[in-house]
């Protein structure tokens, strides 16, 4: 992360940046991926109790607060990997009834799926112009800021870049990414069924490929760091 604060916002942050203690850049971290999961989870919960599915709000997922979203296994995996500077994990899934949207099974499993990476792409949005106020901050000041500034720099940063990753992981065309589910909703009926059922037992075989041989962040890396400039402002 530190990597890409230096090449967006110059050496100064990046000498700055190394002034904070690694428990403080941990906590920043973790922070951003909470929030992240948070309002991805919240999106999914949202579009369906909108629809007229119940069920989210009767399992209280219809709420921003982290802890009605948190998996235990995903979290305790998230905050191990986040040491190791690999994050991975998991917020607890939004259990929906397809069956009890207004506008059908199909549009609707569509807009569930689409309103999780939504929610993390508005989100990047909102932090943007707080980001563009702050970078000429620190522009103007040549870098000389206090260690207060430099935490909020840094956790803006991180909270745009993470949840700019998830919207653009969760656009990959394979299960258990949502893209698989808008994949399979803009297909003919009986295509988009078989394709369902395909990355039903195939898809977590075909992300764990992708993310091992590194050829999946590889892909999304451009798209996440193309949106991040352009939010910012600034070309990477």
């Amino acid at each position: 992360m530190i990597e890409i604060l230096r090449h967006v916002y110059g050496p100064a942050i990046s000498m700055a940046a190394q002034q904070m203690m690694e428990w403080q850049l941990y906590v920043i971290l973790l922070s951003a991926i909470l929030i992240a999961t948070t309002v991805h989870e919240f999106g999914h919960a949202w579009m369906a109790d909108r629809l007229g599915d119940p069920t989210p709000r009767s399992q209280k997922r219809v709420t921003l607060n982290p802890l009605a979203h948190l998996d235990p296994i995903g979290s305790l995996l998230m905050a191990a990997t986040t040491l190791i500077g690999y994050p991975i994990g998991w917020g607890r899934p939004v259990r929906t009834n397809p069956e009890a949207y207004r506008i059908g099974p199909r549009k609707g499993i569509a807009l569930v799926a689409a309103a999780g990476p939504l929610m993390n792409l508005l989100t990047a949005m909102l932090m943007a112009p707080a980001a563009r106020l702050m970078i000429d901050h620190l522009i103007r000041r040549g870098g000389d800021v206090s260690e207060t500034f430099l935490w909020w720099l840094i956790f803006v940063a991180a909270v745009m870049l993470i949840n700019l990753s998830l919207f653009a992981f969760n656009l990959t065309p394979i299960a258990p990414f949502d893209g698989s589910h808008l994949v399979a909703s803009a297909l003919p009926p009986v295509l988009g069924e078989a394709y369902r059922k395909f990355m039903a037992a195939w898809g977590p075989y075909l992300m764990l490929f992708l993310m091992v041989t590194d050829l999946l962040p590889k892909i999304i890396a451009p798209l996440i760091f193309m949106l991040f400039s352009w939010l910012i402002g600034i070309p990477l």
